[in-house]
């Protein structure tokens, strides 16, 4: 490790997410890497300033979380720790933006960053409905795929919600729906994961993949990521810029 780390400016971290064993990796790249390299860690959620608690100059540290496939989705988040400068955190901005990457700065870190609260906002609910019996993996995965998904691609829930405003925008859409958020639509907080929920996520995912197995579906996935930002490409510079 210590020849890998001698000479780099950037390291890009990508232990399994566990508190102890990045804790332990990032003290020994630390010790090895030049006081000035930048210290990535690919966390999906653990708070930086946890992770680098005994690593050597934390100032040059902080989480570069990036979406799977990496290979092919352009997001990551820039989550910086307590002690986290300035100076880094734009640096690794710069150096991702190299990379064709679009980097999202979150302002303070916070379990989860951002998008993963999102998702497992979603995952929860979804778990409530199936679990109470009112849809299967199909039915829910469908109403995202041709509903909010198809749009989210392009622009995401706030941008989406102020195009539901009308000419008003925004504040014409939180005065109309806001009083929803009163209702008792939600179920945030998780179910308990039963032997029974457990085979109807099972069942109902390997009914979806019709016979096909994980890498032909990934295969599939790959072909249409790429195809969807090339015609993304086209269509978010008219709204974005």
């Amino acid at each position: 490790i210590e020849e890998a780390l001698k000479d780099a400016d950037f390291i890009q971290e990508c232990a399994s997410e566990n508190y102890s064993l990045k804790t332990k990796l990032m003290n020994t790249i630390g010790k090895y890497a030049k006081p000035n390299s930048i210290i990535a860690s690919s966390s999906s959620g653990l708070l930086p300033t946890r992770i680098y608690s005994k690593c050597k100059n934390p100032e040059r540290a902080l989480i570069g979380h990036p979406f799977n496939p990496v290979y092919l989705l352009p997001g990551v988040e820039i989550v910086p720790g307590k002690k986290t400068s300035k100076k880094y955190l734009l640096e690794a901005n710069k150096f991702y933006k190299s990379i064709s990457m679009n980097p999202v700065m979150v302002k303070h870190e916070l379990p989860g960053y951002l998008c993963d609260r999102l998702q497992e906002a979603l995952w929860r609910e979804g778990l409530h409905i199936i679990n109470e019996g009112h849809a299967s993996t199909e039915d829910l995965d469908r109403v995202i795929e041709d509903g909010p998904g198809l749009r989210w691609s392009l622009m995401g829930t706030f941008l989406t919600f102020h195009l539901a405003g009308g000419k008003s925008g925004m504040r014409h859409m939180l005065e109309q729906f806001g009083p929803a958020l009163k209702l008792p639509w939600t179920k945030l907080k998780a179910p308990n994961l039963s032997k029974s929920l457990i085979n109807r996520l099972v069942e109902g995912t390997k009914k979806q993949s019709k016979g096909k197995s994980i890498s032909q579906i990934a295969n599939i996935r790959d072909e249409y990521l790429v195809e969807l930002q090339k015609l993304r490409k086209k269509y978010e510079n008219k709204i974005r810029h």
